[in-house]
C-alpha cells in the first residue's frame, strides 16, 4: 500500500524523569521511551490510520534496534531506517516541571541521526507519499543540511507536499541568527510550515498571529498554522485564516504535544484529498480542531509516543463523549 506521509530526521531514545518538578540534577531515576519529533509524528499519524514512513539514521546499537522495533510495533514503514556502525543513537534526559513543562539534555557529541546524507535517501521513498515532513534538526549541521537540500528537490520535482516544524531549541544552534537564518531557508521550501507562538515571534518579530503567519507565507508556505498552547491555533492560506479553540485538560506532560497536533493536522489534509491552498475555510477549521483534539489527548499522560491517542478516543473527544478527557 502507498505510504501517505514520510517524516525525515531523527528517532532518539527519551529517558524521562520519574517524578516532576525535580530537575534533571534532582531526578530520582529515568523511564526509557522512544522519542524525537518526526518519528513521534509517524506514529502519530499511524495510531490515526493514516499510513507512514520513517527515514533517518540511528547507531548499530541496542538503542537504534528498540527504536527500530519501537517504530515497527507501532505501524510505522521503516525501510528508510539506516543503521550506523561508527556513531551512537542520540539520547536525550528529560526532566518535567510541576506543570508538566520540560527540560531536555542531550546526549552523544556525534550522534548517528547527523549523519543521514543524501546516498541515505531513496528518492523512491519520498516519491511514494503525498506529504514528506522534515525535521529542524536536520538544519543542525552541514551534511544534513545538504541532505535536506537533496529531499526538498525531490519532493518538488515529485509535485508531493513538504510539511515544517521549526521545533527550536536554540542551544543546540551556533547563534540565534544561524538558526533564524536556516530555519527560514527551510520554509522558503515548504507548503505546509507547523509552529508555535514563541518560534512565529523568534522568526517573524511580530507577536500579533495573521502578521506572523502573512510574514512566513510571503517565503513560499501554501498553510501556516501556529499553536498556542490549550488556546488552540491560528490558521493562515492565502484566501483564509482563522482560530481553532483548544481544548482544556489537566496536563500531565506536554512533551511531544506539538507533535502529536502536527500529526492531526498532516491526517487532516491528507483525507481531505486536496492541496492546502484549495481547503476552504470551514474544512481547515475541522482539521485544526481535529489537531488541537490529538494534542490535548497527547497531554494526559507521561511520554510522547505512549500518549498518543487512536483515532477513536480523538472522535470522542470531538463529539463530546470526553474519553480520556475525563
Amino acid at each position: 500500500m502507498t505510504t501517505e506521509v514520510t517524516t525525515v530526521g531523527e528517532v532518539i531514545v527519551d529517558f524521562v524523569s520519574t517524578a516532576s518538578g525535580t530537575g534533571l540534577q534532582k531526578a530520582p531515576g529515568f523511564i526509557k521511551a522512544a522519542g524525537g519529533a518526526p518519528a513521534n509524528v509517524a506514529i502519530g499519524l499511524a495510531r490515526l490510520g493514516t499510513r507512514s514512513a520513517f527515514i533517518g539514521k540511528v547507531g548499530a546499537d541496542s538503542f537504534g534496534r528498540f527504536l527500530e522495533s519501537t517504530l515497527r510495533r507501532e505501524g510505522v514503514n521503516t525501510r528508510g531506517l539506516r543503521f550506523d556502525r561508527i556513531h551512537k543513537t542520540r539520547l536525550a534526559f528529560v526532566s518535567l516541571d510541576a506543570s508538566g513543562g520540560r527540560e531536555f539534555e542531550f546526549w552523544e557529541r556525534f550522534p548517528a541521526d547527523e549523519q543521514l546524507s543524501a546516498s541515505d535517501v531513496s528518492p523512491d521513498v519520498l516519491s511514494a507519499s503525498k506529504v514528506v515532513h522534515i525535521s529542524s534538526f536536520m538544519l543542525l549541521k552541514k551534511r544534513t543540511r545538504t541532505t535536506v537540500r537533496y529531499i526538498a528537490s525531490v519532493v518538488r520535482k515529485k509535485h508531493r507536499l513538504l510539511s515544517f516544524d521549526p521545533n527550536l531549541r536554540l542551544d543546540l544552534w551556533e547563534s540565534h541568527r544561524q538558526a533564524r537564518q536556516q530555519v527560514m531557508e527551510m520554509v522558503g521550501h515548504s507548503d505546509i510550515v507547523k509552529l508555535n507562538a514563541g518560534e512565529a515571534r523568534f522568526l517573524t518579530g511580530r507577536s500579533v498571529y495573521s502578521r506572523a503567519a502573512s510574514h512566513i507565507r510571503s517565503s513560499g508556505p501554501s498553510l501556516v498554522v501556529i499553536t498556542d498552547g490549550p488556546k488552540g491555533c491560528f490558521f493562515q492560506t492565502e484566501k483564509h485564516e482563522g482560530k481553532a479553540a483548544g481544548f482544556r485538560v489537566r496536563a500531565v506532560d506536554t512533551t511531544g504535544c506539538g507533535d502529536a497536533f502536527l500529526a492531526g493536522l498532516l491526517h487532516g489534509i491528507v483525507r481531505n484529498h486536496a492541496h492546502p491552498s484549495a481547503l476552504n475555510a470551514g474544512e481547515l477549521l475541522r482539521i485544526c480542531q481535529y489537531a488541537n483534539a490529538v494534542g490535548a489527548l497527547t497531554s494526559l499522560q507521561r511520554g510522547a509516543i505512549t500518549a498518543l491517542p487512536t483515532a477513536k478516543q480523538v472522535d470522542r473527544l470531538l463529539t463530546g463523549r470526553h474519553g480520556r478527557a475525563q
